[in-house]
């Protein structure tokens, strides 16, 4: 009895382990990006993702990412948002954003309006997006 009873434990342990490592190898690689690089999480930071989108997609890549924007900004962990095209370079976008903390982040990257935009996006864009991380100085 005891001997099934461990056998039973040690299977569900493996069943949650291989469940928590299944969660982390879906985890937005942008997630994965700025956490690695925010050493206090519980401090607010900017970041800009730099997206080059196939010619001929851009009115449908603003098209699908307006309802993100939209929800983002009311987000209570967004402190900013800003979606923008690029003048200089055809297809590119930039997005500025800036977050009250990691844990905002994280909530905000799990999001319907985030999921249902990742969807998306690999029809529409030329590359994977280009991460880049802020400490936010003023106000220090």
């Amino acid at each position: 009895m005891m001997r099934h009873l461990f056998l039973a434990v040690a299977a569900l342990a493996l069943a949650t382990l291989a469940v928590e490592a299944r969660a982390a190898d879906d985890e937005n690689p942008i997630v994965t990006t700025v956490k690695s690089k925010v050493k206090d999480k519980d401090k607010p930071f900017g970041m800009a993702v730099v997206f080059k989108v196939k010619a001929g997609s851009e009115k449908e890549f603003e098209t699908a990412f307006a309802p993100c924007a939209k929800a983002t900004k009311k987000e209570p962990g967004c402190l900013t948002y800003h979606f923008n095209r690029d003048l200089d370079e055809a297809g590119q976008y930039v997005v500025y954003e800036q977050f009250k903390s990691i844990a905002a982040f994280e909530e905000h990257a799990k999001s319907k309006h985030v999921e249902e935009l990742r969807k998306q996006l690999p029809a529409l864009l030329d590359g994977e997006p280009k991460v880049k991380v802020f400490a936010i100085l003023s106000g220090e």
